[in-house]
């Protein structure tokens, strides 16, 4: 018997990028959208760490995802030159980010046998959700999973990012089940598995650094071969 069963994993939640496809894919993709403003590419980079670094001291009012847009937006702003309002701003990000995330990310593939593992994982009655801090979009219809999941939420709904608490909340009051029985798998110690870990449910972690100590990871896998051979 592998992990899922030992432990009574119901559902195992999914981060998207690095963790269903490459990490390069995404990373290309994010220097395509430097372009047409290098300043706002910057500023937005600033204000995505740095709403992590204050997220859990303010909260995000409304706690949705207009709630987050605006005050994304406002820190953008506030990093940016110039006298754009807040609303010209978030039109910017809207434009330069998310319009064009949607339409470069439908030609992502996905890790060898991503697919076949996630088929797997459903014969054993196990749900997958999917659980990412970017909006979805058409990722799971371009990895070819979407028949596969169950539900999918960006964490930018919450009103927060990995690896807030509320964000790990607002994915188990969506799932209804416990947090022990849920498995959350994704490429960041920092954001998935600390983050999880922190919730309550049990964590993975894929890297190729699996030589390296990551305490709160209660797997650690190199590849989607390998982490069905551990939960399968």
């Amino acid at each position: 018997m592998g992990y899922l069963g030992e432990k009574g994993i119901k559902v195992l939640a999914l981060d998207i990028d690095g963790t269903l496809y490459p990490k390069r894919m995404l990373n290309a993709r994010m220097v395509r959208s430097m372009v047409p403003s290098l300043s706002l590419a910057k500023a937005f980079n600033w204000a995505r760490k740095e709403y992590r670094r204050v997220q859990e001291m303010y909260p995000t009012t409304p706690e949705n995802r207009e709630g987050f847009l605006d005050r994304q937006a406002q820190l953008v702003a506030s990093r940016l030159k110039g006298n754009k309002t807040t609303d010209q701003v978030k039109a910017a990000v809207d434009k330069q980010f998310y319009q064009a995330w949607e339409r470069s990310f439908m030609s992502i593939k996905a890790y060898p046998e991503m697919v076949e593992t996630l088929e797997q994982v459903l014969s054993q009655g196990v749900r997958i959700a999917v659980f990412s801090d970017f909006p979805v979009a058409g990722k799971l219809q371009a990895l070819g999973i979407d028949g596969l999941v169950d539900c999918a939420y960006s964490a930018e709904a919450s009103g927060y990012l990995k690896p807030s608490a509320k964000a790990f909340n607002f994915l188990l009051d969506r799932l209804l089940v416990d947090p022990d029985q849920v498995l959350y798998m994704g490429d960041s110690y920092s954001k998935d598995c600390k983050g999880a870990k922190r919730a309550g449910m049990h964590s993975c972690l894929i890297t190729k650094a699996t030589y390296k100590s990551f305490p709160e990871a209660d797997l650690v896998v190199s590849s989607w071969k390998e982490f069905a051979s551990l939960v399968l």
